[in-house]
């Protein structure tokens, strides 16, 4: 099989990319068993069968299309199916003038009088459906799927549930940010072995000609392109949640070798692929420094630099990548930052290249999502320094003098501004228990004095925000997805102040203090603050 018709198996589009218990074409069949990666929901898979179910058991194995259900189903059907029932599909039906609900309550019907556990692969989103509208002979799995999808637990030992969004594909735990999933996905397509057809293809194919297929996947075969694309699969997931599915993944490495350009170009330009389009917004060529503009602005004048000359020459030698415009040599310096090649000028952009952003997101995360009563001097550091102050700096846009006295704005009355002072501490225990189940968001405790707030989620957009306030930005309408979260942060801490006996009256000229004296019954003016 030619090496682009066999690339083409891992589209989307492809016949193969649904799995189903019939035959595809040997090599086909080679390729899709060679790239399959078992996963932590398929290791509780198996123990879960291998643990002898009784037959009134039902496994539904759900979650969203594409994330590999049919894949784990089939390949378990061929060993289990003599103990246990397997539907593969809950959207297909048994015949043309029944309709997908229908279809599940004929399935529990049978299974009543079936002497094996019975094994159900649906979406989320069917789960929901039969909940609502199954028959009512099935109530028990109707509110067994019910309190499932309310509260994530079981409340009968015979209905199971493994749910593909309990089993995230990203970690950022210490030593392990990114995705094992994912690199070895890729790195399968790739890997230079006599098990890997596409390998196979490929040394053929480039026996006769080289061209953008192969220069392609000599570039993804490069471990440090594919650590720089898994880490922008990262970035895409903490700033837009984006899903991402098995199928998914195989259609985008598919465009990164298939693709109109080369594979730096294939990766960012969008309007070709769902999971390019969420990476374009990180394009390198978006970035404004010096050294970028002016590479932008020089290259296409034919203005170069003696090292760049080498560069190309080194490149193309290596790589077979030449004749690039400025853009697509920008995304290759970027997307081989890493890698050593020649006189290394692309490295000299590394510093451009860099996103303080993410790396500070990961690090605040993992220190909510670690801690344990130990060491709060990190924590602390980061309330005070970047998220009470962002508060203060916020709450106080009206009267800016007001944060250096340590209070935050409550209201204003003919030009006197109103305001209490803010005790706003980080609530560490509140931190210890609150879990961090997600890695695109992480809890904010907050104290005011001694008093608890509620706990906020918040994620990487919001850091982006806090950070952005505090070096004198001010939001606008294109923030408002985010500045609601700090508004309701500043609302609950002004509902507790706000109660305070101590208020500042001030003008521009005065201020006067207003205390109320609750021992004595009375109120005091003046005093200092």
């Amino acid at each position: 099989m030619q090496f682009k018709r066999l690339l083409d198996t891992l589209a989307r589009s492809s016949a193969q990319a649904v799995t189903t218990l019939g035959k595809g074409e040997k090599q086909e069949d080679e390729l899709k068993d060679y790239l399959y990666v078992e996963t932590d929901i398929e290791t509780d898979f198996k123990r879960l069968l291998d643990s002898s179910p009784p037959p009134e058991t039902v496994i539904f194995l759900c979650g969203s299309s594409g994330d590999g259900k049919s894949e784990i189903l089939k390949r378990y059907h061929k060993r289990y199916s003599d103990e246990f029932s397997f539907h593969l599909d809950a959207t297909h039906a048994f015949k043309p003038d029944q309709n997908a609900i229908q279809a599940l309550d004929q399935l529990f019907e049978e299974h009543k009088s079936s002497e094996k556990p019975l094994v159900v692969g649906i979406n989320v989103g069917m789960l929901f459906n039969f909940s609502s509208q199954g028959d009512k002979e099935h109530e028990e799995i109707r509110n067994a799927i019910e309190a499932y999808l309310q509260s994530g637990e079981e409340i009968s030992p015979h209905f199971k549930f493994l749910n593909f969004e309990k089993y995230p594909k990203f970690s950022l735990e210490e030593g392990k940010t990114g995705s094992v999933f994912i690199f070895e996905l890729i790195e399968r397509v790739v890997a230079a072995s006599d098990a890997n057809p596409l390998y196979r293809a490929y040394l053929e194919s480039i026996e006769t000609s080289q061209d953008k297929l192969t220069t392609n996947y000599r570039l993804l075969q490069i471990k440090e392109v594919r650590e720089r694309i898994v880490k922008l699969l990262l970035s895409a997931r903490l700033r837009f949640d984006q899903f991402l599915s098995a199928r998914a993944l195989l259609d985008f490495v598919h465009h990164l070798i298939t693709g109109p350009g080369l594979l730096c170009d294939n990766l960012f330009v969008s309007g070709q692929n769902e999971l390019s389009e969420v990476i374009s917004h990180f394009d390198p060529c978006s970035i404004r420094s010096r050294r970028i503009d002016q590479f932008l602005i020089q290259h296409p004048l034919g203005v170069k630099e003696q090292a760049f000359e080498e560069f190309q020459a080194d490149v193309a030698s290596d790589l077979n990548v030449r004749e690039l415009d400025a853009a697509s040599w920008l995304r290759f310096f970027y997307l081989l930052q890493d890698v050593e090649i020649g006189n290394n000028f692309h490295q000299t952009f590394g510093d451009d290249f860099e996103q303080p952003l993410y790396n500070r997101y990961i690090e605040i995360w993992r220190l909510h999502a670690t801690y344990d009563g130990g060491d709060k001097t990190p924590l602390r550091d980061f309330y005070k320094d970047e998220l009470f102050s962002a508060l203060m700096r916020f709450g106080n846009r009206l009267e800016p003098s007001l944060t250096k006295r340590g209070h935050m704005f409550l209201c204003s009355r003919n030009k006197v501004f109103i305001s209490a002072h803010a005790n706003l501490r980080p609530d560490f225990k509140g931190i210890e228990k609150e879990p961090v189940a997600n890695i695109h968001e992480f809890p904010v405790c907050i104290k005011v004095g001694d008093q608890r707030l509620r706990t906020f989620y918040v994620n990487v957009s919001f850091l982006e925000l806090i950070s952005k306030i505090n070096n004198g930005y001010r939001p606008n309408k294109h923030d408002k997805n985010t500045i609601v979260i700090l508004e309701e942060i500043i609302a609950d801490v002004t509902g507790v102040i706000v109660n305070s006996n101590r208020l500042l009256f001030s003008e521009a000229r005065s201020q006067v203090v207003l205390t109320n004296e609750v021992d004595d019954e009375e109120f005091v003016v003046g005093g200092e603050e």
